[in-house]
C-alpha cells in the first residue's frame, strides 16, 4: 500500500476538495484525482461519488479513511519510536495561542519522550500569525507554528497539519434551528478581524445577508467560549474548541459550509538545513491530530 496516496486521500477528506488537498499535499490537483483513481482500482472499492462536483467521499469512502489514519498514525509511531538513537539536534520553534492549545503539547511530549537526544524550545507563544512568519524567515525561528497558509513567499515553506471547520455555538435554549437563526437571536460575539480566518467569517456572513451587529469585539476564541458560557451572545470559533464547548452543554451547528475552514500548519525556510527535524515535529502533529495514541 502506498502511504503517500493514503495521505492524499486523508487530505481530501479533511479539506473537502481535490484541489485544496492537492495545496495541502504539494501535487496538482490532475496528481491528486490520479492517485485517488489508483486507490479505487487497488481496492476495487468506490470511495467517491464522481457525479458530485467536487467528488465527495462515499459510505466505504468514508470507513476508509478512517482505516487509513490507522495505517498512517502506526507508520508514524513506528518511525518515531525505532529512530530514537538518530534522532538530535536542537530546535526553536515559535507558536499562535491556537497551536497551544491544539495537540501541541501532546506532539512536544511524544517527541521528548521518544528522541531524549532532540532539544525543543518554544518561545514567542500567544505571538500572531504574521509576526512568527517573520521570525522564520529573518532566521531568529527554525520553525513557526501558525494558522495559514501564510502569503506566498518563494523563501518559505508551508506544511499543513490540521484542518478546521467553523461552528456557531450559543448558550443552551437559544432559540434557533439554523446557523443563520441562531447567530440572529443572540448578541453577536465577534472575534476581532486580524487573520485572515475571520475576514472569510465576514464574507460568509455577508453573503447569507446577516447584519449582525457586535455586542464585544473579543480578541481571541478562548473568550468567545467564556463569554458564550456565561450566557451573553453567540459567536463563531473553529473545531478546536468544539469539545469544550458540549461540555458545557452549549448550542453547537456548523456554519456556512464545508469550505469554510482554517488551516494549522508549520512555516519554516526552503532552504532549512534542520528540515529533518522539522518534518519530525510535523508528522507527530498530524498523528497527533489524527488521534493517534503515543
Amino acid at each position: 500500500m502506498d502511504l503517500r496516496k493514503l495521505a492524499t486521500l486523508v487530505a481530501v477528506a479533511e479539506y473537502g476538495s481535490f484541489s485544496r488537498a492537492a495545496q495541502a499535499v504539494n501535487l496538482t490537483q490532475s496528481a491528486v484525482s490520479q492517485q485517488m483513481g489508483d486507490l479505487e482500482s487497488q481496492l476495487r472499492l468506490p470511495l467517491f461519488d464522481r457525479a458530485c462536483r467536487p467528488p465527495r467521499l462515499t459510505r466505504v469512502g468514508r470507513m476508509y479513511v478512517e482505516t487509513a489514519r490507522t495505517i498512517l498514525n502506526a507508520h508514524d509511531l513506528f518511525l518515531e519510536r525505532n529512530s530514537r538513537a538518530h534522532i538530535g539536534g536542537n530546535l526553536t520553534i515559535g507558536a499562535v495561542r491556537s497551536a497551544l492549545s491544539s495537540g501541541l503539547p501532546e506532539a512536544l511530549h511524544a517527541l521528548k519522550s521518544s528522541h531524549p537526544r532532540l532539544s525543543l524550545r518554544l518561545v514567542g507563544s500567544g505571538r500572531l500569525s504574521s509576526e512568527l512568519t517573520q521570525e522564520v524567515r529573518a532566521g531568529r525561528l527554525d520553525a513557526a507554528l501558525v494558522v495559514g497558509p501564510p502569503v506566498e513567499n518563494r523563501d518559505l515553506l508551508w506544511k499543513s497539519y490540521a484542518v478546521e471547520r467553523f461552528y456557531v455555538i450559543a448558550p443552551p435554549g437559544t432559540p434557533g434551528l439554523t446557523d443563520d437563526e441562531v447567530l440572529s437571536s443572540a448578541p453577536y460575539l465577534r472575534f476581532v478581524p486580524i487573520l485572515p480566518g475571520e475576514r472569510e467569517i465576514d464574507a460568509v456572513l455577508e453573503r447569507k445577508g446577516l447584519k449582525l451587529v457586535p455586542e464585544m469585539e473579543l480578541d481571541t476564541f478562548e473568550a468567545i467560549v467564556l463569554m458564550v458560557g456565561a450566557g451573553l451572545g453567540a459567536g463563531i470559533v473553529p473545531g478546536l474548541y468544539i469539545p469544550r464547548a458540549r461540555v458545557l452543554n452549549m448550542r453547537v451547528l456548523p456554519f456556512g459550509d464545508i469550505g469554510l475552514t482554517r488551516e494549522l500548519g508549520i512555516v519554516m525556510r526552503r532552504q532549512e538545513k534542520k528540515q529533518d527535524l522539522i518534518e519530525l515535529l510535523h508528522s507527530t502533529l498530524a498523528r497527533v491530530r489524527r488521534g493517534g495514541e503515543g
